[in-house]
């Protein structure tokens, strides 16, 4: 069990930094016009990042037994096999999640940055037996291990999302010209 929990949280704490990066990338090449614009309804690619921060910041409160979710016994929603950076359902952030409006890409990328930097070593951290205990995520319940791995799964679904977003608004854009 030792080697296999180790090889799961070095992928866990790796793969953040490296989609932290990834979404840190893209939203650095954007020209700020963009990146701090928010559509209608919607968050700015800096609100995303920020959103991204809030949320590295509730899973280390989990991890260091001060946050708004607490570790308990119980079983995942999922099972190892079933779990993937696509088995969590979309849905609508809850308030603590929400980045401000206004939020500007030097600020949120700073954030995203130090809540990932703060984030990496919980998660290097994390005993055997602590990664197996479940929390409630807005979504489903799911184990210490799953939520540590959705830190990535969940910044890349938001890379893909500004992305998505970005497109859209330019083709309503060349539609209207």
């Amino acid at each position: 069990m030792s080697e296999i929990h180790d090889l799961r949280v070095r992928a866990a704490a790796m793969s953040l930094d490296a989609a932290t990066a990834a979404f840190l990338s893209f939203l650095n090449q954007l020209p700020e016009s963009i990146s701090d614009q928010q559509p209608a309804g919607g968050w700015s690619p800096a609100g995303h990042a920020w959103h991204l921060a809030l949320t590295n910041d509730v899973f280390s409160g989990a991890l260091i037994g001060d946050g708004p979710i607490t570790p308990v016994a119980g079983t995942s929603d999922f099972t190892d096999a079933q779990w993937s950076f696509a088995a969590p359902p979309r849905v609508a952030a809850p308030g603590i999640l929400l980045p401000p409006a206004g939020a500007t890409r030097a600020d949120a990328a700073a954030r995203l940055r130090d809540s990932a930097t703060r984030l990496r070593p919980l998660i290097e951290a994390l005993d055997a037996s602590r990664a197996t205990l479940t929390v409630q995520l807005p979504w489903n319940r799911v184990s210490v291990y799953q939520m540590t791995e959705w830190a990535t799964g969940h910044t890349l679904r938001h890379l893909s999302q500004v992305g998505h977003e970005l497109h859209l608004s330019g083709a309503r854009a060349s539609a209207v010209v």
